[in-house]
């Protein structure tokens, strides 16, 4: 079981005064907020930037604070901007600061150029999902929220996004009748080729119960609701930006989810990893509860009732799953 000082997902006071307003970072996150193509995401007292799933800039409070583009992106070329970056490294006054502001677009093309030899679907489909679901067009109709993207505590608790389960129904929203939303770890497959072998559906399942079993949720939960938070405080999920009832608890079950995108319905590798999965987990007790997600009219909106369990979703979706029956 992980201590609770390690890799845990907050922001220590001195680093959240920075992004307050009249502090040095507080230009970088307005910037962000005014982006919709772009998400900060919360670390272990540092931040990620990202863009199209890609970590565009990660700042670190060190001696002050300091800003890191990954200049793999730029595949070695010489880059007159990436040395600019480079001399304003540390974020010591405004004007560092707002050289790594105006590099953004430089950035993101460099990022732009280098996905389109290097496809990552996967991640950046990950952070529509965060888009759709967090934003203000349809957020605050959807039924989840997106906490984190990449999650990894590295004691063998790895997921694609952490969302937390708030129904959109006007009690839900309003905390009424002893209601608790539910924390939910989601895990993306994009294409039928990720459906299997390692970091596979029943890779993950059986990691996850193995976590489970061995640390337990409370420690993850603590982390995740610290989070949220956190999160709301600096006006990352513009969905709620007029909601001001605090969650101070999770329900005491969660979900894990899988969200499947893009597959083929020719295939038969889903039924088969489906039926593997019902086979092997029917008569055990993970200690979560297994969903899959069917997306709402080809969008990433997720809501309570397009999540299903295992024979929910095999016995709607028998044609998806696979039309060669």
């Amino acid at each position: 079981m992980r201590k609770k000082s390690e890799n845990r997902r907050r922001l220590l006071p001195g680093f959240k005064s920075s992004l307050k307003e009249g502090g040095i970072l507080h230009s970088l996150l307005e910037r962000v907020k005014k982006d919709p193509t772009l998400c900060l995401e919360i670390r272990n007292n540092y931040i990620n930037i990202y863009y199209r799933g890609g970590n565009l800039i990660e700042v670190k409070e060190k001696e002050g604070f300091v800003a890191h583009f990954d200049t793999n992106y730029c595949s070695g070329a010489k880059n007159e901007v990436i040395e600019t970056l480079r001399k304003n490294s540390k974020l010591l006054v405004k004007d560092n600061v707002d050289t790594w502001i105006n590099a953004i677009p430089s950035l993101k093309q460099a990022m732009d150029f280098w996905f389109g030899k290097h496809p990552k679907e996967e991640r950046e489909f990950q952070q529509i999902v965060l888009r759709e679901n967090n934003g203000l067009v349809i957020g605050s109709g959807t039924d989840y929220f997106i906490i984190d993207v990449e999650y990894d505590n590295h004691s063998d608790a790895r997921f694609d996004l952490v969302a937390v389960e708030w129904e959109s129904k006007s009690s839900a929203r309003k905390l009424q009748k002893g209601y608790r939303p539910k924390l939910c770890f989601i895990e993306m497959k994009y294409g039928d080729g990720a459906l299997s072998g390692k970091a596979g559906v029943i890779d993950h399942i059986d990691k996850f119960s193995s976590y489970v079993k061995n640390a337990g949720l409370k420690n993850i939960k603590d982390e995740m609701l610290e989070a949220f938070r956190q999160k709301r405080k600096l006006g990352l999920i513009p969905a709620l930006e007029n909601n001001n009832n605090k969650v101070k608890i999770f329900s005491d079950d969660v979900d894990f989810i899988f969200l499947f995108a893009n597959h083929d319905s020719d295939s038969r590798k889903l039924k088969d990893i489906l039926t593997q999965i019902r086979e092997k987990y029917q008569a055990i007790n993970l200690g979560f509860n297994l969903k899959f997600c069917f997306s709402n009219f080809m969008g990433y909106g997720l809501y309570k009732q397009n999540v299903y369990s295992l024979s929910e979703f095999m016995n709607k979706f028998e044609e998806q799953i696979s039309c060669n029956l």
